[in-house]
C-alpha cells in the first residue's frame, strides 16, 4: 500500500504537529498550532479533523494532536524532500516548499547521492543529532 498523498498545505499542518509534540514531549495543542503555522485556532481545528479522518493524525479534544504512525512516515518524508530541494536550488530562486513536494520517491532517491546530508530518506528533526535542520524545518512551516 502506497503512503497516502497530501497536499502541500496538509504537510506543512503535519510539519507544524510533528515539531510542535516533538519539542514538547506531548501531543500539539491547538493554540501552539495555530501560533506555529499562523493561522487561527480554528483553521487548526479543522484541518486536524481531516487529517484524523485520514488516518494521519491523532486527536484527543483538550489534549492535543500527534501523529500516528503512517502521518510520521508521510511527515518526515516530505521534510526530507524539502531538505533535499533546498540543498540543491537557491531559495531565493525558487520555491523549494513547492519543488520538494513534487518529488517522487525515485527522484528523492537518486538526488540523495548528489547531496552530502546525514538524513536518509526520512527526516530526523528535531533530534538534537541534527538541530542544524530544526530551524530549516520550523521556517518551512511557518510559511
Amino acid at each position: 500500500m502506497s503512503p497516502p498523498t497530501v497536499s502541500e498545505s496538509e504537510g506543512r499542518y503535519l510539519s507544524a504537529i510533528l515539531l510542535v509534540s516533538e519539542t514538547a514531549g506531548r501531543p500539539a495543542k491547538t493554540g501552539e498550532l495555530a501560533d506555529e503555522l499562523d493561522v487561527s485556532p480554528a483553521s487548526v481545528t479543522e484541518r486536524i479533523g481531516t487529517l484524523a479522518d485520514r488516518g494521519l493524525v491523532a486527536y484527543e479534544r483538550y489534549e492535543g494532536a500527534t501523529l500516528t504512525e503512517t502521518g510520521e512516515d508521510v511527515t518526515r518524508e516530505l521534510l526530507w524532500k524539502r531538505c533535499l530541494a533546498e540543498n540543491l536550488v537557491d531559495e531565493a530562486e525558487a520555491d523549494v516548499e513547492a519543488f520538494g513536494h513534487a518529488l517522487s520517491e525515485d527522484v528523492a532517491a537518486a538526488l540523495k547521492s548528489f547531496i552530502d546530508h546525514p538524513c536518509s530518506g526520512e527526516c530526523r528533526a528535531p533530534d538534537a543529532e541534527y538541530s542544524e535542520c530544526q530551524s530549516a524545518v520550523r521556517e518551512s512551516v511557518s510559511r
